[in-house]
């Protein structure tokens, strides 16, 4: 029988409460691309991090709060939600160590945006209040999060266009904030027809893709999501 790659994945954290959680729909997309998933510890130490990172075969970045805008150069504008120090510090810290090891990563969200960061791109702090006059899209759904609510284009060539097939597909949206400059290393890979980045690829890895929709809350009603986590789990075996 053979083993299932161990696949880590980011906690999410409740300051008010001190609680570490993980949202299930997570540990789903990962039970059914055919890995096993660990949620991590916050950990501190260098040792502590590289144990972790030679350990896990794969690691899934998370949705969840902002990040702090003072790591890409920026003061906390009113606009933007709760932030919290203690994932930005354990994620920042575990990406920088996974690019030395070339372990495949997947990003959601928070994870997209966190990696940008990570390689020195900024973000904008509010898609929503900020939108220049005309046809906007609708970001923040107010549908269930398993219903699609607007395309983005896939560009051809690129790893996740592979993984798919297509160049259109149909996602959910459930963010406020999203990319303004691209990290280095980084390749923008889908847009939305209003041109936010919603899809990148980490030019320093094997397998390194994060997107800016939620595809662990589409595992039922679209088989694309299922694809994606399948091949970030195949990926892992490797």
């Amino acid at each position: 029988m053979k083993k299932k790659p161990l696949i880590g994945v980011m906690p999410q954290y409740n300051a008010v409460e001190k609680r570490i959680y993980i949202a299930e729909h997570y540990m789903n997309g990962i039970f059914e691309g055919g890995g096993l998933p660990v949620m991590l510890p916050f950990v501190k130490s260098k040792n502590d991090i590289k144990a972790l990172v030679k350990k896990f075969d794969g690691f899934l970045f998370t949705g969840g709060q902002d990040i702090n805008p003072s790591l890409y150069g920026q003061p906390l504008y009113d606009c933007s939600d709760e932030i919290s120090p203690k994932r930005d510090e354990l994620e920042l810290n575990l990406f920088k160590a996974i690019l030395k090891e070339n372990k495949p990563v997947l990003g959601i969200c928070r994870g997209m945006q966190l990696i940008n960061v990570a390689l020195g791109g900024t973000l904008k702090q509010d898609i929503l209040g900020a939108k220049e006059v005309g046809m906007t899209l609708q970001h923040l759904q107010k549908t269930p999060y398993d219903t699609p609510v607007h395309e983005v284009s896939i560009k051809k060539d690129t790893l996740i266009h592979k993984i798919l097939g297509k160049e259109k597909i149909l996602v959910n949206s459930a963010h406020h904030q999203g990319i303004e400059r691209l990290g280095k290393g980084l390749l923008s890979i889908a847009t939305s027809v209003d041109e936010l980045i919603e899809a990148i690829e980490i030019k320093g890895l094997d397998f390194g893709i994060a997107v800016q929709w939620h595809p662990e809350q589409l595992l039922k009603t679209d088989p694309n999501a299922r694809k994606l986590f399948v091949a970030f789990v195949n990926a892992s075996k490797k």
